[in-house]
């Protein structure tokens, strides 16, 4: 397949790539499932200066729609110049020393080119499918068109699986579900789903679980019957799952590169939307941002979390509208929330408190409201930096 192609990618494609932070490991198998939703990773990377490389090829790539041919036209001579091509020694930092084996190569390139480009399609593709749920709620598992088809993965299109969105299943079988997977689904409405035959009283597939030993780690890894190791959870889920984590006061947990997925994730969340769709209308929060534990000492709160309400929200973007704030200015002032800058004032039982920061290119003044179990955002101010 050396012409393979993506095509141009949607936005939140783009966006879910870009998000990622990254990751320097010597195996695959040193990076969870889970965690790939969110770091951007190239096995034996360790000990070279090319991960940034790499990264920034497959984000052009992505948003471009670039062929595989014309990734690897551009990116192999920069990583020949440095060293990472053909076999080599990478520093494995399990084990804490140097070993000889594969670097890059054409094989590798696109193995790296395949899985970015279609896990960052497959969970954008997810974000529309939860956005769309309402009036599409179900899915039909189609046929890979793949030259070599796994058996497994043919008998689920041929039945084929019709099952709805929320339904478990797809938590571990939605595609790509292993190397080259070509799987994909369809989003259908209740009628479609019933003409396919699905009836309220079919189940899901039962799922046969089965062993994999991972030599690198020295244990087992128990994956569904069918599915490739390592590709047995949900890209686009594990990334909404970010805002449920959120809601469980795990965000300030999460490493700083879940951390700035997870806050992207917020503000394209389902939730976040319909707070501010709620602005003036209902009574609607949503959690945007951790409470440190020195802003508690400060404020005598016992708050986790800073809160967004849906008339917090009408004040920050309608009643002030020649600010002409956007939600992505909300994000911006999680920020500076994060960032810990409190300007004013510092005196322990300050019911009130005013962080100042930059974020995404501009200064921005934020006020944040403590109550005795609560804490919520009340404005939002940019400001010239000066």
């Amino acid at each position: 397949m050396p012409g393979e192609l993506f095509d141009r990618a949607p936005d939140e494609v783009i966006r879910y790539f870009d998000s990622k932070g990254q990751k320097v490991s010597f195996d695959w198998r040193d990076v969870a499932p889970e965690e790939h939703a969110y770091a951007f990773t190239v096995a034996k990377s360790a000990g070279y200066d090319i991960l940034d490389d790499i990264r920034t090829a497959v984000s052009e790539a992505n948003a471009k729609g670039e062929s595989f041919d014309t990734f690897k036209a551009q990116l192999e001579p920069v990583l020949r110049d440095k060293g990472w091509w053909g076999r080599g020694l990478a520093y494995d930092d399990i084990r804490d020393k140097w070993t000889t084996g594969q670097l890059g190569s054409v094989r590798r390139l696109r193995t790296i080119y395949w899985a970015n480009l279609s896990t960052a399609r497959a969970a954008g593709e997810w974000d529309r499918i939860e956005r769309t749920k309402d009036y599409l709620p179900f899915l039909v598992y189609m046929r890979s068109t793949a030259e070599r088809k796994r058996p497994q993965h043919v008998a689920w299109a041929a039945q084929p699986v019709v099952l709805p969105v929320d339904d478990a299943w797809w938590a571990s079988h939605y595609p790509p579900n292993g190397w080259l997977c070509k799987c994909s689904v369809r989003q259908v409405t209740r009628a479609e789903a019933i003409r396919l035959g699905w009836t309220p009283q079919i189940e899901a597939p039962v799922i046969t679980m089965v062993e994999w030993f991972d030599k690198r780690n020295g244990r087992p890894v128990w994956v569904p019957e069918g599915i490739d190791p390592g590709w047995q959870t949900n890209v686009g889920l594990n990334r909404r799952r970010n805002v449920a984590n959120f809601l469980g006061d795990r965000l300030a947990e999460l490493s700083p590169p879940g951390r700035q997925a997870a806050l992207a994730d917020i503000v394209a969340s389902r939730l976040f939307l319909d707070v501010m769709a709620a602005r003036g209308k209902a009574k609607m929060v949503v959690p945007v941002a951790p409470v440190a534990q020195r802003v508690r000492d400060i404020t005598g709160t016992n708050a986790q979390h800073v809160w967004l309400s849906a008339d917090s929200a009408w004040h920050i973007m309608d009643e002030r509208a020649e600010r002409a704030l956007t939600t992505e200015d909300i994000a911006a002032a999680v920020a500076v929330i994060l960032s810990g800058n409190i300007v004013r004032p510092r005196f322990a039982g300050a019911k009130s408190l005013v962080f100042m920061g930059e974020a995404a290119g501009r200064h921005w003044r934020v006020a944040v409201k403590f109550l005795r179990e609560e804490a919520y955002l009340t404005s939002i101010t940019p400001k010239s930096g000066k």
